[in-house]
């Protein structure tokens, strides 16, 4: 992990929007793989945004470590979103790393789970 920045918050939350956006799209035109990709990266995005508005800490390329900043932050609050961001971490090890054949149904249940995420967020920060 290393230090970043309070004021790149804004700028990772962004990025999230962007993605979850792209996701959407590709959902729309059956690009499959390519929306449960951005829908996972706009989840990415939002926990950075997250871990640094309230830690000023960005996780590096581990996603363990993206999931224990997580639930750092989260100290403040009374829950957190830690099971929704391993799982969507794990389906994009699943997806992107091995031949699985991406689908509707899939790319829905991620999208899903990544919007309810990025929106617990977007309350959060």
């Amino acid at each position: 992990m290393q230090f970043e920045k309070r004021e790149n918050a804004k700028i990772r939350l962004e990025d999230a929007i962007e993605f979850i956006e792209s996701s959407k799209d590709n959902l729309k035109f059956n690009r499959f793989k390519a929306s449960i990709d951005h829908s996972i990266t706009a989840c990415i995005a939002a926990n950075d945004a997250f871990t640094i508005q309230h830690l000023e800490k960005i996780a590096s390329m581990s996603h363990y470590e993206a999931i224990d900043l997580h639930k750092e932050a989260c100290n403040k609050f009374k829950e957190d979103r830690t099971s929704i961001l391993r799982k969507l971490l794990n389906e994009r090890h699943r997806m992107t790393y091995r031949p699985v054949k991406a689908t509707k149904e899939i790319s829905e249940d991620n999208l899903k789970d990544a919007l309810i995420f990025i929106n617990w967020i977007k309350e959060h920060l």
